[in-house]
């Protein structure tokens, strides 16, 4: 056994023999001691190394969890903000994309318009002319020749107008003369040219605020070979009125109730001096109550039927619940009528325009009108021209829209309704848009009329303090002109306005505020 050295080294072996070499047993029993004493430390080192790093690695963590949600959150606002910035762009490009259709569109119009225009200097109005020569020769008046020429001008100028694609707002083929004009074979071609004309028309390109305005035939002998030309074309056609009057022909309700049912333009119908029977008012009120466009809003019936006839009456009311507008002018409307036209009127229909001009309505039918516009909060027109109304029948009317006995019953006046047609004229008293304007102008007129002061405190005595607010604010508006509504008042009372012209225009506001808190007995507020 070799022995160890003063080294502390173990002496080494040699490599070719086993003598002098420590056992293996006795080195395994030498190096654990020594190995477990440092492993132990090492592997204490390593725990409390390990201890920290765990430590670390919690917090680090932690720190992770809590910056998870404000990571999200602006990866949320950089999605968002990129897709709002995406979809503006995208808004842009189709903003443009619709402005170069348009323009595009408009292009179009414009080419094929011109096309249709360069076709027109193409085109030559083939009907004969008809010398005023032809007319006498067969026996009729040079007055009736001479209207024959101008009807036939005329009626040619539409045709190029339309051909060219700008006929006039309205185009009126009426005959101006005390007669008629008569039906002739020699006037097809004419009505021919006219006909082709209007089909020619349609193809042009229009915005749809364009078209005629109005078509009318105006006491002529219609033929219904002519009717037919016409017919065809007229239910097609962007025109927003047709009117016949006093024409003769064959079937002309059927004529107007057909075009009126088919083309969805037609927004009004005029029909005069052409009378019609009960079961002719049923079929046009019939095709306009089932036919018409929701467009549809204007009905003329003028000299055309008895207004005293309770059924034709009734047919006619019952279909103007869907107007705006109706005429009934000259239908010889007396008390049977005027009852009818009074309960339709307190049912406070949508008719905002009512003309009645010209009929034999007197006192008691005025009466009856006046009680139906107490009720009735759209009719903004009513026209009783050259009727049998006395100064009595316009009292109540008066009283209706400017009841001056109280502030309630002025409140309770009709406040929109302009009367026209009366002598002297009341249609000043609703002479504004709105309703309130007029119902305020009204209350102004009823406190500004006293001898004393500025105010009528008179008529402010029963008056509930809960609206003593509303009257100064509505003192506050109060210009320092007279009322204009003063006249009305006097008539009806005697009593004249209080002379504001004296006061700085600059103080009326305050000067009416003090006047009116001067004036007003107001004990229930103690």
């Amino acid at each position: 056994m070799s022995s160890i050295g003063s080294n502390g080294n173990e002496d080494r072996p040699d490599s070719g023999g086993i003598t002098g070499s420590v056992s293996v047993a006795e080195a395994s029993r030498k190096r654990p001691f020594k190995s477990l004493s440092q492993d132990v430390v090492s592997s204490n080192t390593y725990s409390r190394g390990n201890n920290n790093i765990m430590g670390s690695s919690g917090s680090y963590g932690d720190q992770i969890n809590e910056s998870i949600p404000e990571v999200e959150s602006m990866v949320r606002r950089m999605v968002s903000t990129a897709t709002q910035n995406m979809q503006n762009r995208m808004d842009s490009l189709q903003t443009q994309i619709d402005e170069l259709n348009k323009r595009n569109q408009q292009l179009e119009v414009k080419v094929k318009n011109l096309t249709l225009k360069t076709e027109y200097n193409g085109w030559l109005y083939s009907a004969e002319d008809i010398p005023a020569s032809y007319w006498i020769e067969r026996g009729f008046s040079e007055e009736y020749a001479e209207n024959m020429v101008e009807f036939l001008r005329k009626m040619k100028e539409y045709t190029h107008q339309l051909r060219q694609g700008e006929p006039p707002a309205t185009i009126m083929l009426n005959f101006m003369n005390d007669n008629k004009m008569l039906h002739d074979d020699i006037l097809l071609p004419h009505w021919k040219e006219l006909a082709d004309a209007l089909k020619q028309y349609q193809n042009f390109d229009y915005r749809e605020d364009y078209g005629i305005g109005f078509f009318r035939f105006d006491y002529v002998q219609l033929q219904q070979e002519v009717l037919d030309m016409f017919a065809q074309v007229l239910k097609k056609i962007h025109i927003q009125g047709l009117g016949l009057g006093g024409n003769i022909g064959s079937d002309m309700v059927t004529f107007m109730s057909d075009i009126i049912q088919i083309n969805p333009h037609i927004e009004k119908i005029g029909w005069r001096d052409q009378f019609l029977s009960a079961d002719e008012m049923r079929q046009l009120c019939n095709s306009i109550k089932n036919g018409a466009s929701s467009s549809f809003n204007c009905l003329a019936v003028d000299n055309s039927f008895d207004g005293n006839n309770l059924q034709m009456m009734q047919t006619i009311l019952d279909v103007s619940h869907q107007l705006e507008i109706l005429n009934l002018n000259n239908n010889g409307i007396g008390t049977v009528g005027s009852q009818l036209i009074a309960n339709f009127l307190a049912s406070n229909p949508t008719l905002g325009a009512l003309c009645l001009k010209d009929n034999d309505l007197g006192d008691t039918d005025s009466t009856l009108l006046a009680n139906a516009l107490k009720s009735n909060t759209h009719l903004g027109r009513l026209d009783l021209n050259d009727n049998d109304i006395t100064s009595v029948g316009r009292q109540a009317l008066l009283e209706t829209v400017f009841s001056v006995s109280s502030l309630n019953s002025c409140a309770a006046s009709n406040h929109k309704c302009s009367i026209h047609g009366l002598t002297p004229e009341i249609s000043d008293t609703n002479m504004y848009e709105h309703p309130s304007d007029n119902r305020a102008m009204k209350t102004f007129t009823i406190l500004s009329a006293t001898d004393e002061g500025f105010f009528n405190m008179n008529c402010l005595g029963d008056v509930s303090y809960k609206v003593i607010p509303n009257v100064l604010r509505l003192a506050q508006l109060f210009d320092g002109e007279t009322p204009e509504f003063s006249d009305f008042y006097f008539e009806q009372t005697g009593q004249r306005s209080a002379d504001w012209s004296q006061l700085n225009k600059d103080t009326v506001p305050i000067t009416s505020m003090f006047e009116l808190l001067r004036g007003w007995a107001v004990p229930s507020l103690s």
